[in-house]
């Protein structure tokens, strides 16, 4: 069994629902759309410096689930490591470790 995917753990950051749909390309952007409230945020990554030797089963996600990319390469195969106080990430193809962030945040309407 692999380790989480962001799916299993974002969140929207105005009205805490897990209905979270990715709704763009990776060679665009990584824009989200919360299927409550309609806010729309990107989830974007930044390199920690750090890597982890762990091997990640987890493979791309679908097309419509919460995703980021690795901020050292690029891979879409990004694994949930932990969750507080930040979501980091290890991937897949390079095993650095990534901060996950929220940006270009617009709140919807409740």
């Amino acid at each position: 069994m692999g380790l989480p995917y962001l799916k299993d753990v974002v969140r929207c950051p105005q009205c805490g629902s897990a209905d979270i749909v990715y709704s763009c390309e990776p060679k665009c952007c990584f824009n989200h759309v919360c299927a409550e409230c309609r806010s729309t945020f990107e989830l974007n990554t930044q390199k920690t410096g750090q890597s982890d030797p762990i091997w990640v089963e987890n493979k791309e996600p679908g097309s419509g689930d919460a995703t980021t990319g690795c901020a050292s390469c690029g891979s879409l195969r990004v694994a949930v490591m932990k969750t507080e106080p930040d979501i980091i990430v290890v991937c897949g193809e390079c095993q650095a470790l990534s901060k996950v962030v929220v940006e270009e945040f617009v709140p919807g309407v409740f």
